[in-house]
């Protein structure tokens, strides 16, 4: 397998086939993150003029767009950083209110509709049923998007769509054929990683007010595990001009919802897998069962991450399932 590049402009007009004449390259992809992109090459006459900020990078084997956002030139070398083209999304505002209990891709895309939008860039007209059960507004599409997808366990990319840029909603259902294990020879267990450290489950929002006055609300996700509690300002949560106590109540709710989102555990398991088995057999966001005989577990978990090191033709993979520790 190898990474075949193309660059593309932002009407997604083919520039440069790039194909595998890289120094090196760093693809990663999230589930319902945005991950970063590195792409190192020579200094060429072609690529000196082509490689710019805000261009494309495509492969021929994925429908997921790269965003470069940053170019550096030094001793005959290019080096390009950017993200997955979700990044473009944190410049556009949704300033909309989306209500709970809202269909979570109608409401994107409508939101989405309203606003001043970004050059080439919709949302795909799906609905795969996944509902959102609190409000939420005044955010980055890029965050809400992460916010939402986040608290529902459902994927988005954004894709190439002929001349188009595409983003979409996923959530694949869990297959009890997709099984892997050390034992089987289908993956290598690269590293497992628990830690506590961040994690808390419940918030105690405080809204506006002073003292024991202060409006607050409680947000419980403990599940009956031991509490583990934070504080919350959100005096910038500000109650509008006749606003019921239970309106109110339920903007902090997910505001608090929001914050212990960003603050889970981590069990993290990063596999190599077969080269020709990921991508094909399974791909991101595809629920796999993971055998770990020796650490007495078996996982079954969506595929949050994969990322990629090409370097000398040689591709390195690495896997995570599990729940990721999201910091933004």
């Amino acid at each position: 397998m190898n990474l075949n590049l193309s660059l593309y402009d932002r009407d997604m007009n083919r520039i440069s086939v790039i194909g595998c004449r890289f120094e090196s390259c760093m693809w990663s992809e999230g589930y319902n993150t945005t991950q970063p992109f590195t792409l190192e090459l020579q200094a060429n006459e072609e690529y000196k003029k082509k490689v710019k900020e805000d261009c494309y990078v495509g492969r021929d084997d994925r429908k997921t767009l790269m965003v470069i956002k940053t170019v550096r030139v030094k001793d005959g070398h290019i080096i390009a950083t950017g993200k997955e083209a979700k990044r473009c999304l944190d410049d556009v505002a949704c300033e909309k209110v989306i209500p709970a209990g809202s269909n979570l891709a109608e409401a994107v895309r409508n939101a989405y509709d309203t606003s001043s939008k970004f050059h080439n860039i919709s949302f795909a007209e799906q609905s795969l049923g996944v509902t959102y059960d609190h409000q939420i507004s005044n955010k980055s599409f890029m965050i809400l998007c992460q916010t939402m997808c986040q608290d529902t366990d459902t994927g988005w990319r954004v894709v190439r769509s002929g001349k188009k840029i595409l983003a979409e909603f996923y959530k694949p259902e869990a297959n009890p054929n997709r099984v892997l294990s050390e034992r089987y020879g289908s993956l290598k267990v690269d590293s497992i990683t628990r830690s506590t450290e961040n994690q808390k489950n419940v918030a105690i929002v405080l809204g506006e007010g002073e003292g024991e006055a202060r409006f607050r609300v409680r947000v419980d996700m403990s599940g009956g595990a031991q509490k583990l509690e934070m504080f919350v300002d959100a005096r910038d949560v500000i109650r509008e001009e006749g606003e019921s106590d239970s309106s109110y109540s339920a903007r902090l709710k997910a505001r608090g919802i929001e914050a212990l989102l960003e603050k889970q555990g981590t069990l993290v398991c990063a596999l190599n897998p077969l080269p020709k088995e990921f991508g094909t057999m399974y791909d991101l966001g595809d629920v796999i069962t993971v055998l770990l005989p020796d650490y007495g577990m078996k996982m079954q978990a969506r595929i949050t991450r994969f990322t990629q090191q090409s370097q000398n033709n040689v591709i390195e993979t690495i896997l995570e399932v599990g729940n990721i520790t999201i910091t933004r």
